[in-house]
């Protein structure tokens, strides 16, 4: 196809269009632009207040808004049971957001709730998950403990804080306690090396509550040690006692006021097995080779009194005015001579002071102190009377008294069995477990498996009721997850948690929430 050929005017038609064309593509480019601009310093305004607006409905992406949903989660559950049992909720959270990243890691997610990052089981429950190793940087599978909520997981990290026993130490965390760190900052120094391996884990903990102000989730009244002195002063010299039949360590104990440890310690018992007769320190002081016979020999002395002519010098010559209270010599025989009844007087005296004299070198007829020694009749009788002298001078005693202290005496027995999950008998038991089993043995009764079925058993009442023999309750009625025997003022018998033994605990420790009377 042949090419037109343009006239001269054709030509200036044709470049004049070209010329109005660019023109209007110039002008729409900068329009093109400055929308372009325009939308790319509006965007980031829109950005923010988008950002804002989510902010306020606390569900926005951003991490800062991610940490404070955390804290405000979390902090709602540990707080009060932070200031009941003793402890910094700066600590606790800390805790948890480095533990367990944010709750970002796995095991702290549902349906595990592992806050804490605790390795084991709780109430039987556990996943196998990867755990990030603190020496070595890299994750490892390890057995967790699975729970059924946070508040699961908290309440289970302040039974470890305030029950464990570790390195013969009783309370092996017990420089978290606020009662004993005057500050966050020695809390966190106490924990170095104990809970996590992690070498800069009390640098990372410090910074986290000073960088999130967690300090004002902590409680504000001062704290007082709750157990600053002895609940008697003890005196400067040994007192001792002499244990009558039905005492108990924890029956003395209460008594004179003082610690079951001090006094185990004092009088190295094992296993606290004590015996009627036996005599014990149960003031400041300790007892030796030496003083122990002493302390044998004090209830010999009012028998003695009573007879201090048994030294045969002092009977055949002069009788002393302790020996002749005797006023009814003149009385019996008012004609007779005064030579005639003497004699006999001296004679009767004497006899029975001389048979006393033999009988007491091999075998006194006092409370003896050495059972070994002790015909078991005699025993038996002596026992028989003083329950009868206690059945006369006190007949108000009820029954169920004595049962309380028939479970307390029974719980005894297993102190140091090891705690086993769902153990039931002597070779292991869980805290259940061991009430179970321990009035079952006591009263026939069957009072349940499991610490919710156990707060049926009896009456509820108020923890500062609670008696020997009484069930002590962890947690909200209908959902506690640990359980004890009381054994009366603020001790309790307990299996604490895996790794430990059926032990003693204290009420100012580790406070329960309510307690129940079974019979």
């Amino acid at each position: 196809m042949s090419n037109k050929v343009l006239t001269r005017r054709e030509l200036r038609q044709q470049k004049r269009q070209k010329t109005t064309n660019y023109r209007y593509l110039k002008k729409g480019s900068a329009v093109v632009g400055t929308a372009l601009v325009t939308v790319s310093v509006a965007a980031p305004l829109l950005n923010t207040h988008e950002v804002e607006a989510v902010e306020g409905k606390t569900t926005a992406t951003t991490s800062n808004v991610d940490k404070k949903a955390f804290i405000n989660e979390i902090s709602n559950e540990i707080k009060p049971l932070a200031e009941k049992h003793d402890l910094y909720s700066s600590i606790m959270i800390a805790q948890a957001i480095i533990e367990s990243d944010w709750g970002q890691n796995a095991y702290a997610q549902a349906p595990y709730y592992n806050l804490f990052g605790l390795e084991g089981q709780y109430q039987g429950k556990s996943a196998m998950l990867d755990k990030k190793n603190t020496e070595t940087g890299q994750s490892e599978k390890k057995e967790l403990k699975q729970y059924g909520s946070y508040k699961e997981a908290i309440q289970d990290y302040i039974e470890i804080i305030k029950t464990t026993s570790r390195d013969g130490n009783e309370n092996y965390f017990s420089g978290t306690w606020r009662s004993n760190a005057k500050d966050y900052q020695t809390a966190a120094a106490a924990l170095e090396g104990r809970f996590n391996n992690d070498q800069s884990y009390v640098q990372k903990l410090v910074s986290t509550i000073q960088e999130h102000d967690l300090t004002s989730y902590d409680a504000t009244e001062p704290v007082t040690p709750p157990v600053a002195q002895p609940a008697v002063a003890t005196p400067e010299q040994p007192t001792e006692y002499t244990v009558q039949s039905g005492d108990t360590v924890h029956s003395i104990t209460n008594q004179f006021g003082i610690g079951v440890q001090e006094f185990t310690d004092w009088n190295s018992i094992t296993d606290n097995n004590i015996y009627a007769g036996q005599n014990v320190v149960v003031g400041n002081g300790t007892t030796d080779e030496n003083t122990a016979p002493a302390a044998q020999a004090a209830p010999v002395t009012p028998v003695a009194a009573t007879t201090p002519t048994v030294d045969q010098s002092v009977v055949n010559t002069t009788p002393t005015p302790e020996v002749t209270p005797v006023a009814e010599t003149p009385a019996v025989t008012p004609e007779a001579p005064q030579n005639e009844p003497t004699a006999p007087v001296v004679q009767e005296e004497e006899a029975p002071a001389q048979q006393e004299q033999e009988t007491q070198t091999p075998a006194p007829e006092t409370p003896v102190t050495t059972p070994e020694t002790q015909p078991e009749q005699t025993q038996q009788e002596q026992t028989q009377q003083q329950e009868q002298q206690q059945q006369q001078t006190a007949p108000e005693q009820t029954t169920e008294a004595s049962r309380g202290e028939q479970v307390v005496n029974e719980a005894e027995k297993y102190i140091g069995t090891p705690y086993v999950w769902g153990g039931k008998d002597t070779s292991g038991f869980d805290c259940s477990g061991l009430t179970q089993y321990v009035y079952k043995q006591v009263t026939g009764k069957d009072i349940g498996v499991w610490t919710v079925a156990q707060e049926s058993s009896g009456t509820q009442i108020d923890v500062s009721q609670a008696q020997q023999g009484d069930l002590l309750f962890w947690g909200d009625q209908g959902s506690t997850y640990h359980v004890a025997i009381s054994a009366g003022g603020d001790q309790y018998i307990h299996a604490p948690q895996p790794g430990e033994n059926v032990k003693y605990g204290s009420t100012q420790y580790y406070t329960p929430d309510f307690g129940v009377r079974v019979y």
